[in-house]
């Protein structure tokens, strides 16, 4: 079956990249130097990302990418009605939860950061927000994983390895 270019290259490593810093980042979670520049690099990924979605292909363009409480309504009602129609990049659920996902890294890392400077040395609100922020992030993962699994399911479509190579099934009419 033909597939058609979906991810750029610069979109998938980092969003790979994130994904391994996030898993690392919780599995050592000491606070340690190794904690901390592995939130750094996610944090430094993130923004390559929103610089690589300035020039990237159409559908990875920042611009592409603004959630819509409108679309919202409309898909969801698709739900409704059994026939969530396929996107060729993300759905508007997909939009909201990229953006969620993006912000709870940037405010990771600058939190994380933040606790280090010689204003907030052992502040305690501070070091709580992180963890919180850090508890949200995984249960908005955890999320993004079960939506992408469905939507795979649903569309018949391997989400995942379109992550990897960047080709998806083209939608009907495409070329």
């Amino acid at each position: 079956m033909t597939r058609v270019p979906t991810w750029g290259a610069a979109v998938r490593v980092c969003h790979w990249a994130v994904a391994a810093c996030v898993i690392a980042a919780l599995v050592r979670d000491d606070g340690g130097p190794l904690h901390r520049w592995i939130g750094y690099v996610a944090a430094g990924f993130v923004l390559l990302r929103w610089a690589a979605g300035l020039t990237s292909t159409p559908g990875a363009r920042l611009g592409a990418m603004v959630p819509s409480w409108h679309a919202t309504a409309v898909y969801l009602r698709s739900f409704r009605n059994g026939a969530p129609p396929r996107q060729s990049g993300h759905d508007p659920l997909g939009l909201w939860m990229v953006w969620l996902l993006w912000l709870l890294v940037i405010a990771l890392g600058a939190t994380g950061w933040m606790s280090r400077l010689d204003a907030f040395w052992g502040d305690e609100t501070l070091q709580a927000v992180h963890a919180r922020l850090a508890h949200v992030l995984l249960a908005a993962v955890l999320l993004h994983v079960v939506g992408v699994a469905a939507m795979s399911w649903v569309w018949r479509e391997n989400l995942p390895l379109a992550m990897v190579t960047g080709r998806k099934r083209p939608l009907v009419g495409d070329r």
